[in-house]
């Protein structure tokens, strides 16, 4: 099929200091010192869309123009000309790129790899600093003007097609879900490549189309599982969520070799928060995308090695002392030191009609795309803790109306204050304490829901479309099964309470206590909410992953 070239009509201003900063003389001269100088010419492409190893370019005279690639079309969307840089965030990362880069006319460039780019901004920090928020930049000015984003085609009701649109968003993947019985375009993109209906969801990708795609092909596809069988790592951390990718930092940081396997994508529970407003430094909050952003990127600068997509299934005893981990695709890690940060998963509500609509109406978190289509709609939240306040707080400004159905009497003594007094000044959420949703109804896509009231047993039927489920969850601590102690509600016993364990499993040494964050297995600790006496705060994670890396050099060092 032919290809057609169309310019958009938005290009950003090259004067633009946040997009295209303009390098001095002196910066000029030093990255072409530590660079490799060279020529392109006209029409060279310098990196592909979707490409897993794109350089990074220093323009030093010449055009070029960046360009996002559809089935048979391609959209020049940007250009840059001397003295700044070229390149995208996935140089960090090894995400595929959004775009492509195009030489217009003959230009001199310095090109850094991925190697050498991550040694010059470890040996000029200022640098580092303007290079990672102009890259960062570029990428939302990308995803604000939808250049680059992956198309994924399907009605509205896909179970399918939410779990790979999740999977993707959650992996801080751009991607717009366009739904085939309301977007003509999508639906003309179908017909133009002979894709029926029956076949979705679709998913574009650059010039790539995937037909009805599992999440575990899409992974597969953009390479989010790293390759790693039979490798040796100072520190192996399951999970990444905030105590993981803290542990990952500071692990890197003090230059010990670590790998981060999560079984979904970073962020764990807080990577879905719409906005985190007590975290400190962040005087007007941060939403849990943008902290997993920056936490993988300074978590990836330091060498870790971070892995989507890849769940931990056993622990056990290696040779050398190691920790053997077994992963789900059949490859395995060798550890000298391991944290458990696998957190814990929502808990699934008993009531009719749940598992029927689960990604069709049923969810256990409220991303932004979710509110975006909840818009002037009726939806309603089931639970009484932060997760559900944040989430209701942030559908009422799209929803018509956001009902809150908690089991207790009062929110007061299971919500921050702050997101209470937000609850109570917004006229489109109601609270119904006391009540329990029972029934879910609809036909492809929720409906209704059926609550009861816990005292008289009256059951309401209610008009909504969507069900956001976020009452508590149990910690995942599977793969440890047979290895590590949990106390009575299953959480991973660390220091004292490993020291006082009487089980079979119990600590084994006797020349020295366990560290703080230390389980019955020497050189294997928990950090973040699936350790027993957690505080279940973004912050304590956070601190529980910078701590566990003290205790990690010290049994090492040992």
């Amino acid at each position: 099929m032919a290809t057609t070239a169309v310019r958009s009509e938005r290009f950003p201003d090259l004067g633009d200091e946040v997009l295209f900063p303009r390098l001095s003389d002196a910066k000029l001269a030093w990255l072409a010192e530590h660079g490799e100088r060279r020529t392109v010419q006209p029409g060279e492409v310098l990196y592909e869309h979707g490409a897993r190893d794109a350089p990074f370019y220093v323009i030093e005279n010449g055009l070029v123009e960046f360009v996002d690639r559809k089935p048979g079309k391609d959209v020049y969307i940007a250009q840059a000309d001397s003295r700044t840089f070229i390149g995208d965030i996935a140089v960090f990362t090894g995400e595929p790129t959004i775009s492509a880069c195009v030489a217009v006319e003959a230009t001199d460039v310095i090109v850094f790899d991925r190697a050498a780019l991550r040694d010059m901004v470890a040996r000029w920090p200022e640098m580092g600093e303007l290079v990672f928020r102009t890259l960062l930049a570029r990428r939302e000015w990308h995803e604000a003007e939808g250049h680059g984003v992956m198309r994924l085609i399907a009605p509205r009701g896909s179970r399918r097609a939410f779990e790979v649109r999740d999977l993707l968003e959650r992996n801080l993947l751009p991607v717009r879900w366009y739904d085939i019985d309301t977007d003509a375009e999508s639906a003309a993109l179908l017909d133009w490549l002979d894709i029926p209906r029956s076949e979705t969801p679709v998913l574009v990708h650059a010039t790539e189309v995937m037909r009805n795609p599992s999440a575990a092909q899409v992974a597969r596809s953009l390479a989010l599982r790293a390759e790693v069988d039979g490798e040796r790592f100072d520190l192996v951390v399951l999970g990444a969520g905030p105590a993981g990718l803290a542990s990952a930092v500071y692990a890197g940081s003090e230059g010990l070799r670590t790998f981060v396997a999560e079984a979904w994508a970073p962020g764990g529970q807080a990577g879905t928060s719409t906005r985190i407003e007590n975290y400190l430094g962040f005087p007007t909050g941060i939403s849990g995308t943008a902290l997993t952003r920056k936490a993988t990127l300074q978590a990836r600068r330091f060498d870790a090695v971070l892995s989507s997509f890849h769940r931990a299934v056993e622990l056990a005893d290696g040779t050398e002392g190691l920790v053997r981990v077994d992963l789900d695709d059949g490859q395995h890690v060798l550890a000298r030191s391991l944290v458990m940060a696998t957190g814990a998963r929502w808990r699934e509500l008993q009531a009719e009609g749940i598992d029927r609509f689960r990604g069709a109406g049923v969810y256990h978190a409220a991303m932004p795309t979710d509110v975006e289509r909840c818009r002037d709609e009726d939806v309603i939240v089931v639970g009484g803790g932060n997760s559900a306040g944040q989430a209701a707080t942030q559908l009422a400004s799209r929803a018509r109306s956001v009902r809150v159905v908690v089991r207790g009497k009062a929110l007061k003594s299971t919500m921050s204050h702050y997101l209470i007094d937000r609850i109570e000044r917004s006229s489109n959420i109601e609270v119904s304490t006391e009540t329990e949703l029972v029934a879910v109804h609809g036909s492809a896509t929720v409906e209704s829901a059926s609550l009861r009231d816990r005292g008289d047993g009256g059951v309401e039927q209610v008009a909504c479309t969507a069900v956001f489920v976020m009452i508590g969850a149990d910690p995942c601590t599977e793969a440890a099964a047979g290895m590590l102690a949990v106390d009575p509600g299953g959480y991973l016993l660390c220091g004292s309470g490993a020291a006082d364990c009487d089980s079979h499993l119990c600590w084994p040494l006797t020349d020295r206590e366990p560290h703080l964050l230390e389980t019955v297995r020497p050189g294997v600790f928990a950090a973040g909410d699936v350790r027993s006496g957690a505080s279940n705060r973004v912050a304590g994670a956070v601190g529980d992953g910078a701590m566990v890396v003290r205790f990690v050099q010290e049994v090492l060092a040992g």
